[in-house]
Formats: C-alpha cells, sequence, structure tokens
C-alpha cells in the first residue's frame, strides 16, 4: 500500500508487517463505548439517556446491549452501525461482529465469523486505524481536498464539499491527525506534504473495500440528478491470457502519469477520480 500526496493505491507485500494488538477480543460493544467516550470528552455532561436518545434506542435497550444481556439481529444492527455514523468499513464489521455472534442461522454466522477472521487478521498487521484509512474512500478525499487552493480547511467545508456529515468528518480529521497526516494550524487542517509509503501484506481486504466503495461513486457521479462531470468507457475484447500481466502493468503506469500530470496542475478547485479496471470476464478453466 502506498500512500503519497497523489493517493495512489497499490497492494504490496511485506516481510516485516506492524505488529498491533490482537483484535480476537473485539465487540461490536467497543464501537458504541468508543462512540460515548468520543461525545462525552466533548461534552462531560452527555448522559448515557442522552446517547440512547440520538441512537433512537430505549436507554434500557441499550444498557442491556452494552452489558451483554441482549444481542443485536442484523436488521437492528445495521440500524444502530448508521446511528453511529460508522464509516462504510467500520459498519460492515459491525454488523458482521453482530451477525457472527447472534445470527440465528448456523451458516449465517459461520460466514459472519469468517468475514470477521479475515478483518482481525489485517487489523493485527496494519492496525485498525490504518485499515480505515487505506479503505474508506473519504479518507483520500478529504487528504486532497486539503490540497485545494483558496479552500477554507474548516470541518464544515469538508463535509459540504464532499457531500459527508460533520460528524464523520471530525472522526476522520482525527483518525488522520492520529497517524500524523494532517496537522491542524490556527483552526485550519492542513495535509503534511511528507509521503507515507508502507507495505501491507494483508491489505487486500481493504483494497476490496476501497475500489468497492469507488465503483459505487463511479455510478453515483453518472445519476443524471448529480449533476457531476464524468467521462467513462468499457470495453470487451478476446485475447491471450498471457497477455494480462503486461497490460496490467502498462495500466498503472498510465495511471500514474495522469495523476502526476493532474496534481501538477494550477488552480486547483476540485477533485476527480481516476478509475481503471481490467479484469476477467469469463470464468477460469
Amino acid at each position: 500500500m502506498s500512500w503519497n500526496t497523489i493517493a495512489e493505491f497499490r497492494v504490496t507485500s511485506s516481510k516485516n508487517p506492524v505488529k498491533t494488538r490482537s483484535m480476537s477480543k473485539h465487540h461490536y460493544r467497543d464501537y458504541i463505548l468508543k462512540e460515548l467516550e468520543r461525545r462525552q470528552r466533548k461534552n462531560p455532561s452527555y448522559s448515557l439517556r442522552a446517547f440512547a436518545r440520538d441512537l433512537e434506542v430505549p436507554c434500557s435497550r441499550l444498557s442491556e446491549i452494552i452489558n451483554n444481556k441482549v444481542g443485536l439481529s442484523e436488521s437492528r444492527a445495521v440500524n444502530l452501525a448508521t446511528k453511529l455514523n460508522l464509516s462504510a468499513s467500520e459498519r460492515d464489521f459491525f454488523v458482521d461482529l453482530a451477525l457472527a455472534e447472534h445470527a440465528r442461522s448456523a451458516v449465517l454466522r459461520e460466514m459472519a465469523q469468517k468475514r470477521v477472521q479475515v478483518r482481525q487478521e489485517a487489523f493485527e498487521k496494519i492496525g485498525e486505524d490504518e485499515f480505515a484509512v487505506i479503505s474508506d474512500w473519504h479518507y483520500t478525499a478529504i487528504l486532497q481536498l486539503l490540497h485545494l487552493d483558496n479552500f477554507e480547511t474548516s470541518i464544515e467545508n469538508i463535509a459540504s464539499r464532499l457531500g459527508l456529515s460533520l460528524d464523520t468528518v471530525e472522526k476522520s480529521l482525527d483518525r488522520l491527525e492520529t497517524l500524523k497526516m494532517v496537522t491542524k494550524d490556527e483552526n485550519k487542517w492542513v495535509s503534511v506534504s511528507q509521503k507515507y509509503s508502507s507495505s501491507y501484506g494483508a491489505s487486500s481486504e481493504a483494497a476490496r473495500n476501497f475500489y468497492s466503495q469507488m465503483q459505487n461513486k463511479a455510478a453515483e457521479a453518472m445519476d443524471i440528478a448529480n449533476r457531476k462531470r464524468w467521462d467513462m468507457g468499457c470495453t470487451v475484447v478476446a485475447t491471450d491470457s498471457s497477455k494480462a500481466k503486461e497490460i496490467s502493468e502498462k495500466i498503472r503506469k498510465f495511471r500514474l502519469e495522469i495523476m502526476q500530470e493532474l496534481h501538477s496542475s494550477n488552480n486547483k478547485d476540485t477533485l476527480f477520480a481516476l478509475s481503471t479496471s481490467f479484469f476477467e470476464v469469463t470464468e477460469r478453466n
């Protein structure tokens, strides 16, 4: 995985991955408690009753959930994750954690447990914060937005320009600051110009999350109601399978050249995403 000022996303391998605490004890209740603690740091008088009100859950039921007296159904987990304003990857993990413990079907429980295991293995190698940053699209967008000319980098402006909630932007900036990718200077957020480059052997799950979200963003851009500028094309062609590696390398070089050209432009006033797809259509023998 490579992060730099043009936000090139690449999955690589590593012989010495960063070790973090084991996530085997990670629980969906952790997300609830973490969000409660965050709100109480901002407002010391913020109570569990106020938290329950904001989550639209009876206070007694929220207390039972936190104290492991009742579980969560899939629909309730999805609703609660939405109310907690979790990012896309965190929302999926939250729901999987609930399903892995409470799904009525043994098959659904087993499937969720496998997804949780994959995510936990990635956390162990790259850390939960790093996983979120490389798997949720808005982190890259926020970092790049800070490079726009004459842009007031307040939380309100960032939220408005990217169509995000204030809470999402605030939590994202906190996480980026923890990772030393942004800094706050006189109430303005600044992207640190230093390059960040690391190799993660278990980042394929993060890559899948990121590209899936970007595909969704591309679909949104084509919606006539959005009035966004877009240019997309798709060609299906018969070819020799042995050429796949060569073509992939040419696409990567092309993408880097275009991104470098865009990054060096003057009068930066907007963000565009360059997404290239090259994948096999037929089934493998």
